[in-house]
């Protein structure tokens, strides 16, 4: 069984498609997003129309979904971050807010849980940057893996019998069964690590391998859209640098 991992779309249109078009090249028997589908970018709706019509699909919520309907306090949110919000409780359909609504902080599956910033408390959306961070993290964490994303910067780290956390270099890991991992995903639509390409993860359970992936997409397009909503133009010529 292979599993499509991806997050932090941020209305990001032409980031989506490409991941999209790149999955469907692959025998994926199952699709997970980890949230912030809206944000930031020109297209929220478009976005969560894509998203939504993945078939099998499990989406849990990301701090601006939560913001976006408000069921998160925007004040603590930068101040272009704030404004992106506002302006996508304006653009928003009903419907689609109805389904931000009821998306989940958690999910457990039989061998992996899925969550936007850290299982030790999902609602406060923290941030997970370190072994310590990671560390605590495990601590709540009752399965082999746990899938994250929030932070915009893809990650693999695991965790031996003894406690000890390393962090893995590389793209791929071969999952040991004695092991615990924390994998942070990268984000389709606005990745902070100083690479523009989108981020997104394969998990192949037969060869129980996890490989984080990187895609190209159509930045300059992204970028137009955003200057064309009246967006903040630092939203869009960040896409360029990765930051």
């Amino acid at each position: 069984m292979r599993i499509a991992v991806l997050s932090d779309v941020h209305s990001n249109l032409e980031a989506l498609r490409a991941v999209l078009l790149s999955c469907g090249s692959e025998q994926i028997d199952e699709y997970i997003c980890l949230g912030d589908i809206v944000g930031y970018a020109a297209n929220p709706n478009e976005c969560l129309k894509l998203i939504r019509e993945l078939n099998p699909l499990t989406t849990i919520a990301g701090n601006h979904d939560w913001a976006s309907v408000g069921k998160t306090d925007i004040n603590y949110f930068s101040p272009i971050a704030k404004e992106a919000i506002l302006w996508t409780q304006k653009e928003l359909t009903e419907e689609n807010k109805n389904f931000l609504q009821n998306l989940p902080l958690t999910k457990e599956f039989d061998d992996f849980i899925i969550v936007h910033g850290s299982l030790y408390a999902p609602q406060e959306w923290h941030y997970i940057f370190t072994l310590q961070d990671a560390k605590r993290n495990f601590g709540h964490q009752n399965k082999r893996i746990c899938f994250i994303a929030h932070s915009h910067q893809p990650f693999i780290i695991s965790q031996d019998k003894s406690g000890n956390c390393e962090g893995i270099k590389g793209t791929k890991v071969s999952l040991r069964d004695d092991y615990k991992y924390l994998i942070n995903i990268g984000s389709v639509g606005q990745p902070r690590d100083g690479n523009p390409k989108a981020s997104y993860c394969f998990y192949d359970r037969d060869k129980n391998e996890i490989e984080i992936k990187r895609i190209s997409y159509e930045i300059k397009k992204a970028q137009d859209k955003i200057i064309a909503a009246g967006l903040p133009q630092e939203l869009a010529w960040r896409l360029s640098l990765g930051r």
